[in-house]
């Protein structure tokens, strides 16, 4: 049941990171048609998709994970046995689970500190600064289950591997 809920919440936050994109790409084009032939670019544009991009990224990050989307040396992985696979991908989703922990950590205490002393961020809009930031912590702790889990894969699974290629193509079909 917790599974299927947090399955359920990496899709619909990977939805949102989504729409983000379209309404960037909306908004930017706004932008170039209202500065180039209008004559009367916006003051909010910029900034906004700068905010979208960083909420996008942590946001889609899970999933892009789960769909086995992140860098790769896959020619590397693909010269090595069963056995070294699981040893690597064990060792690799262990280290990235814990590196994710700390980002989630301390720019949660960042973030914090940003709401609980109401600084603002000085552009054009006049927005609380832990709004933006508040993404990096979300995502950083989403990625850090995320790599618990896969590290759960590769303790278990015989073929780590294999079974993620079969998951990836099923994934396309």
């Amino acid at each position: 049941m917790v599974n299927r809920i947090y399955d359920g919440l990496i899709v619909c936050l990977a939805t949102v990171a989504g729409l983000i994109l379209v309404g960037m790409s909306l908004w930017t084009t706004y932008e170039v048609v209202a500065r180039y032939v209008f004559l009367q670019p916006t003051i909010w544009a910029a900034d906004l998709s700068e905010y979208g991009l960083l909420w996008a990224t942590f946001l889609a990050a899970p999933w892009v994970l789960r769909q086995d989307g992140h860098v790769r040396v896959e020619i590397l992985i693909d010269a090595l046995g069963p056995l070294w696979q699981r040893r690597l991908g064990l060792a690799v989703s262990l280290i990235a689970a814990v590196a994710c922990a700390i980002l989630a950590w301390r720019s949660g205490l960042t973030t914090y500190n940003y709401f609980e002393k109401g600084q603002m961020i000085a552009r054009i809009w006049q927005i609380p600064r832990f709004l933006p930031y508040l993404a990096i912590p979300i995502g950083s702790a989403l990625l850090t289950v995320e790599f618990l889990r896969r590290a759960a894969h590769y303790r278990r699974a015989p073929d780590p591997e294999a079974e993620l290629r079969a998951r990836k193509s099923d994934a396309r079909h």
